[in-house]
This record gives structure tokens, sequence and C-alpha cells, in this order.
């Protein structure tokens, strides 16, 4: 079993969410499972949290 670094996308309507997260998996296609699963486990208590880094580029 390896760690791996595991950076998922969603191109949304109104803006892009990358998911980033560390998971022990047998292969990458075991690792981006396990990411998964961990995004969906917190997003059942996503009133729960809030974003806490930012960065705002003028366009």
């Amino acid at each position: 079993m390896a760690r791996y670094n595991v950076t998922l996308k969603a191109s949304l309507k109104r803006g892009t969410f990358y998911w980033v997260a560390e998971v022990n998996a047998d292969s990458e296609d075991e690792a981006v499972v396990s990411a998964e699963h961990l995004f969906m486990e917190e997003m059942e208590k996503a009133g729960d949290w809030e974003f806490d880094d930012y960065n705002v580029e003028p366009q």
C-alpha cells in the first residue's frame, strides 16, 4: 500500500472546484476512488466548514 496525494477537479457552471486529499491505496485508481469517498463524507458536513484561504487576481 502506498501513500498518494490526489487532486480531483470538478468544472461547475459558475466555477471550478478542486479537492486535494492524501490517501493510502494499492493503485492510482484506488487512490482516486478513496479521495472521492473522503470528499463525499466531508460534503455530508458541508454546513460545518468554510473556506480558510483564497487567492484573488484582477482580470
